[in-house]
């Protein structure tokens, strides 16, 4: 049953997609008019751009599941959605009140927990689920801060894991991730540089609740893991350097003519070290880091199909 409803579903992802495209636009517009904006720091002129964007995606990302559930009664994707939802609320929570590292280590472990108790894995993989759980949930919402560059990795992202899920046979996971794709893709067209909106924390930490519940209650970690190489890496040297849950910078990039330049500071990510090695303009920084993507979800969609 699960085989015949490509069609249906994917009808409903793309019209979900052509829906946020034309959805987002006027949220960014009422967003500005409420002044809930962001000042794009890395343009010359360093113009505000409407901020909490991602309030355009969560309800279309929300349909994706439900349609699922709707046409396959696969339980599963309820889990999806709940896990969605306690992420996207986490990020709401950021954007109004700006928390401090330790409130969201402490919101991470409880959502982890109540997710994992739902999983019901055997004991000796609770905590290191607990941990793959908290650092997916968080690393879309800090590899970021460029224009298009969280939104358009998150989406090769969806993209290369929802082919993943097909060639292993996974296939409700493949539709879900791969109508993600699509209706992140939609929002990419108008967060791509020049950005007209940013997805906020509400918009990243949705997209890592939809991974987290899809990898955790698909059993499908390591068809993820493989795909979050730049993230991994970007949490890694941000950690080691000023804390996982931290979103401060001691010193920020500034512009010189079109190049984006970085600070010598103690402050590092993963982005200021290749700026530091090789000064670049914002979109060229994004074109590259969404290459490598490309090159990743490549590389794992293949491993995946001769492997697994």
């Amino acid at each position: 049953m699960v085989v015949n409803l490509m069609v249906p579903i994917l009808s409903v992802s793309a019209f979900l997609s052509v829906l946020t495209y034309f959805l987002t636009p006027n949220i960014a517009r009422k967003l500005k008019e409420m002044n809930v904006v962001g000042v794009d720091v890395h343009k010359r002129k360093r113009p505000k751009v409407a901020e909490m964007g991602g309030i355009a995606v969560l309800p279309p990302l929300m349909l994706i599941p439900a349609s699922v559930y709707f046409l396959s009664g696969s339980p599963l994707v309820l889990l999806v959605m709940l896990s969605t939802s306690l992420f996207a609320a986490y990020g709401v929570l950021d954007d109004i009140m700006k928390l401090g590292k330790y409130a969201k280590l402490v919101l991470s472990v409880l959502i982890g927990s109540f997710l994992l108790v739902l999983a019901g894995p055997p004991a000796i993989l609770f905590i290191p689920l607990l941990i793959l759980t908290a650092a997916i949930g968080n690393s879309f919402n800090l590899f970021a801060g460029f224009n298009g560059l969280e939104v358009g990795c998150s989406t090769l992202t969806a993209l290369f894991f929802s082919l993943a899920c097909l060639v292993t046979g996974n296939l409700v996971p493949f539709y879900l991730s791969l109508g993600m794709s699509l209706i992140l893709f939609a929002f990419l067209l108008h967060n791509k540089y020049p950005a007209r909106v940013f997805p906020g924390n509400i918009g990243t930490f949705t997209i890592g609740g939809f991974f987290v519940g899809i990898a955790l209650y698909y059993n499908l970690m390591h068809l993820l893991i493989p795909l979050l190489a730049l993230h991994a890496a970007d949490m890694a040297i941000k950690g080691s350097s000023s804390g996982f849950f931290s979103s401060s910078e001691k010193a920020r990039t500034r512009v010189n003519g079109k190049n984006i330049l970085v600070p010598r500071s103690d402050y590092l990510s993963l982005v200021r070290l290749v700026l530091r090695y090789r000064p670049m303009t914002e979109k060229q920084l994004v074109n590259f880091f969404w290459a490598i993507s490309i090159v990743i979800g490549v590389s794992t969609v293949t491993v995946a199909g001769v492997l697994l």
